[in-house]
């Protein structure tokens, strides 16, 4: 497969003015690239094993922007271990700085979005471990969401306490929050659960 046409796959899934800076970072450290189906336990991954090598996968229902988010977030980890092995946090310092230099060239609003790069900026002064950890990223990002019937979805932490909500196959009423998350109660069983802030649900037409 030539150069031209593997840029055409990355053009499927990133902002097209920053799909070639995505396919050299994948020329560049050769790694297994897998486009997978959504993961409610993640948005992508990284992984070295031996007989396999380096692979890198991010889930096919992201916007581009958030696929480029979570595939840069995903090399920053190759690049940190190919520096540092596993002698260092995962989320360090040594992976803050290496997101942060694989994304500064792209940090421009003739590339991206201007909304999106002041976001970027602020995020990458401390990424957390996850972009859904920083609500002003989760915001702007879910605003390039392509609508669907079933995504109705709001913020929980938008819902006022008590609202009654739908979270995957559970319907669930809003608690107290405990640090970044709520404590919320199954309507049916009672069961409590803790459900992240910046989770999207879908209220229930009972809602309180």
């Amino acid at each position: 497969m030539n150069k031209s046409r593997k840029i055409t796959s990355f053009l499927d899934h990133f902002p097209p003015k920053v799909a070639e800076y995505c396919f050299n970072l994948w020329d560049e450290h050769q790694f297994d690239f897998i486009v997978s189906k959504k993961r409610d336990s993640k948005l992508g991954d990284f992984r070295y094993a031996p007989d396999k090598g380096y692979q890198i996968t991010v889930n096919n229902n992201l916007n581009p922007y958030a696929f480029l988010v979570t595939y840069l977030h995903e090399v920053a980890h190759l690049v940190t271990y190919l520096k540092f092995k596993n002698k260092v946090n995962p989320h360090g310092q040594e992976w803050k700085d290496a997101f942060l230099e694989l994304f500064d060239p792209l940090l421009d609003p003739e590339l991206l979005p201007e909304e999106l790069v002041n976001v970027l900026r602020a995020y990458l002064k401390n990424p957390v471990a996850t972009s859904n950890g920083f609500t002003p990223m989760v915001e702007t990002l879910k605003k390039f969401d392509v609508p669907t019937e079933e995504d109705a979805a709001i913020l929980l932490f938008k819902l006022p306490e008590g609202t009654k909500f739908k979270l995957k196959n559970l319907h669930l009423q809003k608690g107290k929050l405990r640090r970044t998350r709520y404590i919320c109660q199954e309507v049916n069983t009672g069961k409590l659960y803790l459900v992240a802030k910046n989770a999207q649900v879908q209220t229930s037409e009972a809602s309180t």
